[in-house]
């Protein structure tokens, strides 16, 4: 080492600290105070105002200890790369389709949208189409299927530029909340491809890290991953979040972050519920109430998408059961008030009951719940009001007939144009059946038209 920065071991030692001990107060690995001291690296700029505080010195003080105490010691060498073959992938990027399974690349990498399509027999599917094709709204034939009426405009967002001042972690949280919000307001179809994007930024910034960055990072990588496995789940491609969700899974664990992997379980319990898998949706939802505190939001997931599991199942005792636990839990003192599950609340889990109670046949019920839910949303939950109008229109035509049913249908049919939501779609397509008998009501009619402008149709 020489005399290397010994000014700084002088202050680490006078502030009563060990290499380990400093480590351990900064966030960082041991070795890494070790390069700081050998000179082999620098603080990053986020480090910088902690370790001047734990060594009891100015910023300008701790800059004037990082800098070497006599002559600088000659620059390292250059990093040496290893030669590449012309086949060989490049070290410093991996591709987002090198992380798939055989055989989920060209699901997952094709850039397809789920759009609805009126068949000649006057029934709705769903099909996939290129998604430039949708958003440039183009007309196109695509399998025999022609568009019509106008798709939603794409979300054109820049590569994200990282803070060099701000850890990188909590630059890409920061950009995936922005997401998450991009997301409640436009819907998925517009935020996908952006959300891979920031996965392999994450993968890039990971090869750079070490240690506790390193380990955080991930953590921040299975976060991505289980919001795009909400994204697709949204868009109506189910492999593909489950594809997600699983990724997820794997990624929370090697990290260490329980929280993580019982709210990612919670989650692929509701998307076995919207798969109409209902004992998956039971066992998995049993699975993170197992593995959650007992008396916290996370237990409350499970509980709920447990709940419209049993209801799926024709439980009505269990169901009902499992939604006054949660209920219980949501209503109780949380000290995780802003940890993963803080918006599970009364009015969340009540719509969720709305839900179940349609399931089971209990519409006027259904229609009270989903109406209180409705009320309390947020005004920027526009896609969430967009879900719910649309599953207590199915309610409504059950329980109070045809009209207000259409009415409340077209109301979620303007939100499901803008967001693309295929959760929106997808119960508008089951009301849509269901509605045959009144095609002639006036209210009836005029939803069917404004669906069929936003539908491909066979020819």
């Amino acid at each position: 080492m020489g005399r290397r920065r010994e000014r700084f071991i002088q202050h680490r030692k006078g502030a009563g600290f060990t290499q380990e001990s400093l480590a351990e107060a900064s966030g960082v690995e041991r070795s890494t105070v070790g390069r700081w001291e050998r000179g082999d690296g620098e603080p990053r700029p986020w480090q910088r105002p902690k370790l001047a505080a734990l060594l009891r010195v100015s910023p300008d003080e701790l800059t004037e200890l990082l800098t070497p105490s006599t002559q600088p010691d000659p620059p390292p060498p250059p990093a040496r790369r290893k030669p590449s073959s012309p086949a060989s992938t490049p070290q410093h990027r991996e591709p987002l389709a090198d992380m798939l399974p055989a055989g989920a690349s060209m699901a997952l990498m094709s850039g397809e949208v789920r759009v609805g399509c009126r068949t000649s027999d006057g029934k709705i599917i769903f099909v996939a189409m290129p998604r430039r094709a949708l958003l440039r709204g183009i007309t196109a034939a695509v399998g025999g299927a022609v568009l019509s009426g106008n798709a939603a405009p794409s979300l054109q967002m820049a590569p994200p530029a990282l803070s060099p001042d701000v850890n990188p972690v909590e630059n890409m949280r920061t950009l995936r909340r922005s997401l998450a919000e991009c997301d409640n307001v436009l819907g998925p179809r517009n935020v996908i491809a952006t959300a891979q994007g920031h996965i392999r930024l994450v993968q890039h910034l990971r090869r750079e890290a070490n240690g506790r960055d390193r380990r955080d990072l991930l953590q921040v990588q299975a976060e991505y991953a289980e919001f795009c496995s909400w994204l697709y789940q949204d868009s109506g491609d189910h492999p593909a979040a489950q594809y997600w969700a699983d990724r997820a899974v794997d990624w929370s664990n090697g990290a260490g972050d329980a929280d993580l992997t019982t709210y990612v379980m919670a989650r692929k319990s509701q998307l076995a519920g919207d798969m109409q898998e209902s004992l998956d949706a039971v066992d998995l939802a049993d699975a993170a109430q197992r593995l959650a505190h007992p008396d916290s939001r996370l237990s409350a997931m499970g509980a709920v998408y447990g709940a419209h599991g049993h209801a799926l199942l024709g439980d009505e005792l269990s169901s009902q059961r499992a939604y006054d636990q949660a209920l219980v839990l949501v209503s109780g003192e949380h000290e995780e008030a802003i940890g993963r599950g803080r918006w599970m609340n009364a009015a969340y889990v009540e719509a969720q009951r709305a839900r179940s109670l349609s399931a089971l046949g209990h519409h006027e019920a259904a229609v009270i719940g989903f109406e209180r839910a409705i009320r309390a949303l947020p005004a920027s939950y526009r896609r969430d009001r967009g879900v719910y109008l649309a599953r207590s229109a199915v309610a409504q035509l059950h329980a109070v007939g045809p009209e207000l049913a259409a009415a409340t249908a077209t109301e979620a049919l303007s939100i499901g144009a803008v967001t693309g939501s295929a959760r929106i779609f997808s119960e508008l397509a089951a009301l849509d059946a269901l509605l045959q008998p009144w095609r002639a009501v006036s209210e009836v009619s005029q939803f069917q038209a404004a669906l069929d402008s936003m539908m491909f149709h066979e020819v």
